[in-house]
């Protein structure tokens, strides 16, 4: 199960040059309630199982970002719209990262799909509900900017 409601998902990133990483009181907060060790090392070969775990979400929400980054990190939760659940990664430069959404790879998959199919009436929905979710992404990446 990722962190996803109706609308959006939410993805945890590391946004400090350093390099991704929880607390310690945020691990043994994790296998408290998650019931299983947090085991960062491994599931950050697994990078969406761990970015969208809704328990890590849950906790570095509810305990904030210095409570629950670890050294040389400063983590925090993007939320983007849920369309874009399989177009999203990470960009990183020594550490500090961003969540970078494909657009352009989430409208090449409809296009993809469009010439299997024929079928304009979904393309044209399909690329409507992407380029208004693109919209509110964009519009909230760039809140509060001048």
């Amino acid at each position: 199960m990722n962190a996803m409601t109706k609308d959006a998902i939410k993805v945890i990133y590391n946004d400090c040059y350093g390099g991704f990483g929880f607390s310690e009181q945020f691990a043994t907060e994790y296998e408290k309630q998650a019931g299983v060790p947090l085991n960062e090392e491994k599931r950050l070969y697994h990078l969406r199982d761990l970015r969208m775990d809704p328990v890590a979400i849950k906790i570095l929400e509810e305990k904030g970002t210095e409570w629950s980054s670890g050294p040389y990190s400063h983590l925090i939760v993007a939320t983007i719209p849920a369309i874009f659940e399989k177009y999203w990664e990470i960009d990183e430069s020594d550490g500090n990262e961003a969540v970078r959404v494909g657009i352009s790879d989430a409208l090449a998959d409809i296009l993809d799909t469009f010439m299997e199919t024929g079928d304009k009436a979904a393309l044209d929905k399909q690329y409507a509900a992407i380029k208004a979710a693109a919209v509110v992404y964009n519009k909230s990446r760039f809140a509060g900017t001048d």
